[in-house]
């Protein structure tokens, strides 16, 4: 059993860093746009639509005050704009702006490239990570990333 977990805790060691690596370029990638990291989340949890300024709070797991100021810099910046609900013009949401979904893409394109020692993996070591991570299941709803598809 001791091996077990030994070699689990290594497995999900290098899982870590493999993440915390990329997680570091996406964050350096931030500091270039003069973003924060909670402006790159609602940035790219914008990429799917608007979102109502206290849903973006809930998905960023912070106070409705909070979400008003990542939104004034996101306005400031010409990134998003706030506007009326569609379906209750009492209710305010954030939409991206044309500039917007560029940052929001580059910022995705960034944080979900594989990187190189993953991509340096033969076809068969590939096919077969992937086979692995497949039996994990799906990534649970609520996770830092807005769901993608994964198929």
């Amino acid at each position: 059993m001791a091996d077990t977990n030994d070699q689990m805790a290594e497995t999900w060691l290098r899982m870590m860093s493999l993440f915390f690596a990329r997680r570091d370029q996406f964050f350096a990638t931030l500091q270039q746009l003069s973003l924060t990291p909670p402006h790159g989340h609602a940035l790219i949890s914008l990429r799917h639509g608007p979102v109502r300024m206290r849903d973006m709070a809930q998905l960023m797991a912070c106070d409705a005050s909070y979400v008003t100021a990542v939104a004034d810099r996101l306005d400031e910046l010409g990134l998003a704009e706030r506007r009326n609900a569609a379906d209750d013009r009492r209710v305010r949401e954030l939409a991206l702006t044309a500039k917007g979904a560029l940052v929001a893409q580059q910022l995705d394109d960034v944080f979900t490239a594989p990187p190189d020692t993953l991509l340096a993996l033969s076809a068969p070591d590939r096919a077969t990570l992937l086979r692995i991570m497949r039996k994990l299941g799906e990534p649970a709803q609520g996770d830092w990333m807005p769901s993608r598809s994964l198929r």
